[in-house]
Order: C-alpha cells, then sequence, then structure tokens
C-alpha cells in the first residue's frame, strides 16, 4: 500500500512538473513571437537602432529563461533560437536589413517548431 501511494505521489508531483515546465516554454515563445513582430516592423521602416535594442531585449529574454527551458527542451532547438538571435543583433549592428530579415524568420521558424514539439498530439507522443 504504501509502494502505490508513493508512485502515485511522484505521478502527480511529475505531472505538474511537466504542465509547468511546459507553460513556462510556451510563454516564452510566445513573448519571442511577440517581440519578433516588433522588430520586423522597426526593420522595415528603417529604424535600425530601434531594431538592434529590441534585438538585444530578445536575446536577454532568451538568456533569462535558459536555465529552465534547457532543462526542459533539447539543447539543440534551444541553441538554434539563441545563435539565431546572436546573428540577428550582429546584422542589425552592421545596418544589413537583408540577413536581419532572414535571421528574423529563422527565429520565428525556430520559435513555431519548438511550440509544435510542446503541444500535446498523437504525433508528439508516438
Amino acid at each position: 500500500m504504501r509502494n502505490a501511494l508513493l508512485s502515485i505521489t511522484l505521478f502527480i508531483l511529475t505531472m505538474i512538473c511537466v504542465y509547468f515546465l511546459n507553460s513556462s516554454v510556451l510563454s516564452l515563445c510566445d513573448n519571442i513571437e511577440m517581440q519578433a513582430e516588433d522588430i520586423e516592423l522597426k526593420i522595415t521602416s528603417g529604424q535600425m537602432e530601434e531594431a538592434y535594442n529590441g534585438s538585444l531585449q530578445l536575446l536577454n529574454c532568451i538568456n533569462e529563461k535558459n536555465i529552465l527551458t534547457s532543462l526542459y527542451l533539447s539543447h539543440q532547438e534551444f541553441d538554434n533560437l539563441l545563435n539565431e538571435s546572436v546573428r540577428l543583433s550582429t546584422y542589425l549592428v552592421h545596418n544589413d536589413e537583408t540577413e536581419a530579415h532572414t535571421s528574423l524568420h529563422l527565429v520565428k521558424h525556430n520559435t513555431e517548431h519548438i511550440k509544435k514539439l510542446q503541444m500535446s498530439s498523437l504525433e508528439n507522443i508516438f
């Protein structure tokens, strides 16, 4: 009886942790998408300095959640997102609008891919 209660307790704690981490990752992805849209609007309007400041905020946002998300996500997925955000800020420093758009779309794509992996579906389970 004691083993059964311990197993049930551990299962419930695991499910609570998974729910918390999953919602944290999805919240981070939503935040990244909003910041990326804002940066894209600034790039298209020619405000490269404001876009650069936005890219630094995006990079800081990703770095702040580094410990929590790296425990839960695949390191490859998170590293791709981090590397592209660094490239984005580098391209914006050098006023390379075309490469900045490319890097920004890769950040968006990686974010969508992470969200797709975190959604509960039969494809993700099997």
